[in-house]
């Protein structure tokens, strides 16, 4: 039987116990780790408690935590310890792609690595953080900031162990730091979307409260107060664009600055961004002049219809638990979907009024129109000597032409007609003046009196652009006498059908209305039998086709010896389809209005 041998170790397999120790502690400090990224705290918190653990472990000094911000391109700090403010270091796109694939622990004082140039870029920066160590924070394709260390108390080096250790540490802080900044993203993108939620029923309520409003003033109170509300702003106003400039629609808060309805010049209104900025380039903008000392914060957004700026919306000074803030970005892009809101609300009721006016005036002219009806014949006199007939046609609802009958009791007949100048209300209103006046003194049986007379009424009762063109004969019934007064009229024409010969009577005097001095010639006419007299405005002959060309006295001459012989009605009626055929689907410019007279 023999004895065991006794086996000496192998002292190159040996493990001394300094390295198991080494071992257990950093295990002690990966289960650390683990525990604090599995704490619960706040991002912030945990960042703290993982660089306090990393220094500790690897007797580190001074050291930071970064985060990379893809938006700006630079690295921020998050949390430091033993370095006072650290500073934001930029990171371009090519840095940061080599940072995410070295994924392993950077000496910066070593002469070959991948932020070399970046380093000597920065070198102000890098000694500010006091860096010696850099370690990329990366999970999978995106890297999440860099964890930096200064040099270990004594200055000793970083040694294999004390890197490896820290990779593993830095893959740990990663996941940790990566999961906190996905759930900050979650719920910053919650909050947005409950904002944007938010912000949608609220343009609906506003949608339904301006939508029930049909007056501008009330409308416009509504908007501004609702835009108010809704930014948690201070002060606003509401401005509606006009050729003078911009008019103070609504104001909350600000009625000392712009009182309602106050116009104000566009280039004298304040801020000067809403001329330069919002009405000339269609355009929101956003002013933080309390940062410059100013007395205010702006948000000021176009009104536009149809891509025509209408307005301005303006609301004044954020308001938080900290004081005023600037508006925000997204402050900015609601109030543009309000005031796109609040634009086509206001041209809405702009448009409901403007319907409701016309209705209105449309009312009024058919009351003028019908009042006018009843100042013009409505029947032509029934004579053994004369007969007559008369047609008027207004290009509107109410004119400027009149004519009429005088059947005095002596055997004598009045033939009058006239032509106001201008169109419309104004020359209807005219048109009343000139008949009451001209009936009142009509009883007078000189001519040249009564339109003298006539003359100097119309000149005190008209304004300086307004004239009329006047004619007025008188027949006497007995002898067929016929004499007259043109007052800057159209000239009748007579045509005698036995000799084919035409007369005009073109003696008077100047338009009514023009001059209050002067007097009026008479001119006698002797008619005779199956004479035919008529007496017309120029929107007879006047009366224009589709091609610019003019009815014309001469096409009225060979109408009225063509028909001579036949009813005075038919020829009334021939003239007028003569016109109407003429003129064909051409508007009508000018009232129309003519007498036709024929001697028994």
């Amino acid at each position: 039987m023999s004895l065991p041998s006794t086996v000496t170790p192998n002292p190159s397999v040996a493990i001394s116990e300094d390295r198991i120790e080494r071992l257990l502690y950093s295990l002690s400090a990966l289960a650390d780790i683990g525990e604090a990224t599995t704490a619960g705290g706040s991002f912030e918190t945990t960042a703290r408690e993982l660089l306090h653990l990393i220094l500790g472990t690897l007797a580190a000094s001074k050291g930071a935590i970064l985060l990379y911000d893809t938006a700006s391109e630079e690295l921020r700090p998050l949390v430091a310890r033993g370095i006072e403010s650290p500073p934001s270091i930029p990171l371009p796109s090519g840095v940061v792609e080599r940072l995410r694939l070295s994924m392993k622990p950077l000496d910066l004082l070593s002469k070959d690595h991948v932020l070399t140039d970046l380093v000597l870029k920065e070198q102000d920066t890098f000694a500010a953080l006091q860096a010696r160590l850099w370690v990329p924070l990366a999970v999978g394709g995106r890297l999440v900031g860099v964890l930096s260390l200064s040099n270990k108390f004594g200055r000793g080096d970083y040694t294999s162990d004390d890197l490896q250790l820290l990779a593993t540490m830095a893959q740990h802080a990663s996941l940790a730091l990566y999961n906190f900044q996905i759930i900050g993203e979650i719920r910053e993108a919650n909050f947005r979307l409950k904002r944007k939620v938010l912000e949608m029923q609220s343009l609906y309520d506003v949608g339904l409260a301006i939508g029930a409003l049909h007056e501008l003033d009330p409308m416009a109170n509504e908007i501004i107060q609702r835009a108010v509300m809704l930014l948690d702003a201070s002060a606003g106003v509401l401005f509606s664009l006009e050729k003078e400039g911009l008019r103070v629609a609504a104001s909350f808060g600000m009625d000392a600055d712009y009182p309602p309805k106050a116009l104000f010049p566009l280039d004298q209104v304040r801020p000067r961004a809403i001329h330069e900025i919002v009405i000339a380039e269609q355009r929101g903008c956003r002013l933080n002049e309390r940062a410059q000392g100013g007395a205010r914060n702006y948000a000021i957004l176009p009104l536009i219809v149809s891509g025509q700026v209408v307005g301005a919306l303006m609301v004044c000074d954020k308001q938080t638990r900290e004081g005023y803030a600037p508006f925000t970005e997204e402050d900015e892009q609601f109030l543009l979907a309000l005031a796109a809101q609040a634009a086509i609300a206001i041209e809405n009721a702009r448009l409901h009024q403007e319907a409701i006016e016309k209705e209105r005036i449309e009312k009024e002219l058919e009351v003028a129109a019908a009042i006018q009806q009843r100042i013009l014949p409505d029947s032509s006199p029934v004579l053994d000597t004369v007969e007559t007939i008369g047609v008027n046609i207004s290009c509107r609802q109410v004119g400027g032409d009149y004519y009429d009958y005088i059947c005095f009791d002596e055997p004598k007949l009045g033939l009058v007609i006239a032509d106001v100048s201008g169109k419309g209300t104004p020359a209807a209103l005219l048109v009343s003046t000139l008949q009451a006046s001209f009936r009142a003194l009509v009883e007078s049986h000189d001519l040249a009196e009564t339109v003298t007379r006539l003359n100097k009424v119309i000149y005190k009762a008209s304004p300086s652009y307004n004239y009329i063109t006047f004619f007025y004969g008188v027949l006497d019934l007995e002898t067929r006498l016929f004499r007259s007064i043109n007052a800057g009229h159209n000239d009748p024409f007579l045509y005698r059908p036995r000799t084919g010969e035409w007369r005009g009577f073109g003696s008077g005097g100047f338009c009514l209305g023009m001059f209050d001095w002067g007097t009026y010639e008479v001119q006698e006419t002797q008619l005779e039998p199956g004479d035919l007299l008529f007496l017309y405005t120029d929107g007879v002959t006047e009366s224009t086709n589709e091609q610019g060309e003019e009815f014309g006295e001469e096409r009225v001459r060979a109408l009225l010896a063509e028909t001579a012989h036949l009813p005075l009605a038919e020829i009334s009626a021939r003239l007028s389809a003569a016109i109407r055929d003429f003129v064909g689907a051409a508007p009508q410019h000018d009232d129309l209005t003519y007498v036709l007279a024929r001697v028994k």
